[in-house]
């Protein structure tokens, strides 16, 4: 006979197993750990804002946008203590200081550059700032500086119920969750330019980053499908994603503002 705690471990495998197979095709990746109590019950306990490091090195994929949403930074913040300058292009393995103290310990890397077929068969080499000495495979896309507009106007990415609120004292509940049905189109909230446009970001599935100017950025997660890439130009109210499911395996979008890199609640925006 199984024992309490055996039975609620047993349990556990079962729905993680159940869940990364139901997981398979929404466009969701699985973040979920599941907890099982030594009383034999279990929880899903969701990782969405990690542990700030002092130093962080590139991957693949990654943007400096990226990047500092992960950390609930400001780009501009963490732009300008790694001297990076826009359009804040970054390279694999480049290492990126969080504090003035480990912003010292970073020194630039070499980026080599071929020269023209009509000049000589050799390399040129220019300095990038505040990474570290590597080979400089160039990470996130070279785009033009977008300003964007000083006055925003606002919409609902998508029309669905609210199913999860605003909060700013959880550090999961950072937007709202919209209810829709996988496959929606979901919406451009504002006029922008994608910063960031991939599935890197632990929590946040199939995500999409818009910049709308200079102070405010926002966020879509869940999708099943993106349909704009990095660097494109959106206008207010162009289909740019389909929804997916969230971390719960029910239909949904999940949206965020951040106003200078700090979460928002988007209900103070949107008519």
């Amino acid at each position: 006979m199984l024992t309490l705690f055996a039975h609620g471990r047993w349990l556990g495998g079962l729905l993680l197993v159940s869940l990364l197979t139901a997981c398979g095709g929404s466009g969701y990746i699985p973040i979920q750990d599941l907890a099982v109590s030594s009383k034999g019950t279990s929880s899903l306990v969701l990782h969405y804002k990690p542990k700030t490091p002092k130093l962080y090195t590139v991957k693949g994929g990654d943007t400096l946008f990226a990047i500092a949403w992960r950390y609930g930074w400001d780009y501009k913040a963490l732009a300008k203590l790694n001297k990076i300058p826009a359009p804040y292009t970054i390279y694999v393995g480049q290492t990126i200081a969080f504090n003035a103290a480990s912003a010292t310990q970073v020194k630039p890397v070499v980026v080599k550059r071929s020269k023209p077929a009509s000049s000589a068969s050799t390399a040129s080499t220019t300095t990038a700032s505040a990474v570290k000495p590597q080979p400089s495979k160039q990470v996130s896309k070279a785009v033009k500086p977008y300003k964007g507009s000083s006055s925003l106007r606002w919409q609902w990415p998508l029309k669905g119920g609210i199913v999860q609120k605003f909060s700013g004292k959880s550090e999961t509940s950072k937007g709202v969750d919209i209810a829709a049905k996988p496959g929606s189109s979901v919406l451009a909230a504002a006029k922008g330019q994608i910063v960031y446009a991939g599935n890197g970001i632990q929590g946040y599935g199939n995500l999409l980053i818009i910049k709308h100017n200079d102070t405010y950025l926002s966020a879509y997660a869940y999708n099943s499908r993106l349909l704009v890439g990095e660097g494109d130009v959106v206008q207010l109210g162009q289909v740019i994603a389909q929804s997916g499911k969230g971390p719960q395996l029910d239909g949904r979008l999940h949206f965020e503002i951040r106003k200078d890199g700090k979460p928002v609640n988007p209900q103070s925006y949107l008519p």
